[in-house]
């Protein structure tokens, strides 16, 4: 996993030539971002090891709007220190899959405050997406007990998705132009890996606003990352820094990670049809570089969780 990994950064990395037909991005792409994004309960507020536990997402903008990525999610029981956990405990899973897709700012009247974004994800869930790997040897690294129920997680299955996204935004009044705006966004995921409508808000105050579109977390959210926010003539002055709050809810038809296997018998819990999130981050980009720190809470995903679950993530950018 970890040399396809690489083939995929580096293939995705290059600059794209015209005879490379066989490139997921086609010709004139010239500049792009690298982006690593980092989830994991250890980073919220209630620093609990259960539920959505680890997420990570390695992605390739592209300056014409293309883009690919990789991301793996794990997810665990409340108890992970029984072999066999309780049959109504979230069950273990691991996912890992590609995404390619692409980003494009509308023109409307001489205005650029609408986005729109498609991406197809294509992955494994089960063993083959190297779940007790990870996240044991990361365990083991920094003195965390293992979890011990493993052998329970769901079987190997192919998984797709096709995401759409889009995000208008508001310039709010009040104070100096260009220090506070409000991203409204609206989603739909639509496969086998999760099949869920999703509608948010993120309100942000700072300076350099109208070099992103916001920060959402991973598993609701395209891998989609603009370029221009990181090139030399928008950074003038080179500093942009800004805080975000942001609310969504999510109308879950189906999740892999609750209901177990599409296609083969596995373990699964009821799931909640509605799931609500709040996040608070910062946002801070010099040059070439950005990083983004943000912690969410979110309600409970199925009928039997115990409490609140908390997410939190770190995100670094690098123009290249």
């Amino acid at each position: 996993m970890r040399s396809a990994l690489l083939i995929l950064l580096l293939a995705a990395s290059r600059p794209v030539r015209a005879e490379e037909l066989r490139s997921p991005f086609p010709a004139g792409a010239e500049a792009g971002v690298f982006s690593l994004l980092q989830e994991n309960d250890k980073f919220s507020f209630n620093n609990q090891d259960r539920y959505y536990t680890q997420g990570l997402r390695m992605a390739v903008n592209h300056e014409n709007g293309f883009y690919a990525a990789l991301t793996q999610e794990i997810n665990t029981p409340a108890d992970t220190l029984s072999a066999n956990p309780p049959l109504d405990d979230q069950p273990y899973s691991a996912a890992v899959y590609f995404s390619y897709g692409h980003g494009r700012v509308l023109e409307r009247g001489g205005r650029r405050d609408v986005l729109f974004v498609w991406e197809l994800q294509l992955g494994v869930v089960g063993p083959a997406a190297g779940g007790p790997t990870i996240q044991n040897s990361v365990h083991r690294l920094i003195g965390v007990p293992t979890s011990m129920g493993w052998e329970t997680q769901q079987p190997n299955e192919l998984v797709a998705n096709l995401n759409l996204d889009f995000r208008k935004r508001f310039e709010l009044s009040g104070g100096r132009p260009g220090l506070r705006d409000l991203i409204v966004r609206a989603g739909a995921e639509l496969g086998t890996i999760r099949t869920e409508f999703i509608l948010g808000g993120q309100v942000r105050w700072g300076r350099g606003l109208g070099r992103s579109w916001g920060n959402t977390t991973i598993r609701q959210s395209p891998a989609f990352d603009p370029v221009e926010r990181l090139r030399g003539e928008l950074t003038d002055p080179p500093v942009a820094a800004w805080f975000f709050a942001d609310a969504q809810v999510e109308v879950v038809v189906s999740n892999y990670a609750t209901d177990g296997g599409n296609f083969r018998t596995s373990r699964g819990v009821p799931r909640a049809p509605i799931v609500g999130q709040l996040s608070l981050g910062y946002s801070f980009q010099f040059q070439r570089f950005a990083a983004t720190l943000y912690t969410s809470v979110r309600s409970h995903e199925f009928e039997a969780q115990q409490s609140l679950h908390g997410i939190g993530g770190i995100k670094l950018d690098l123009l290249f």
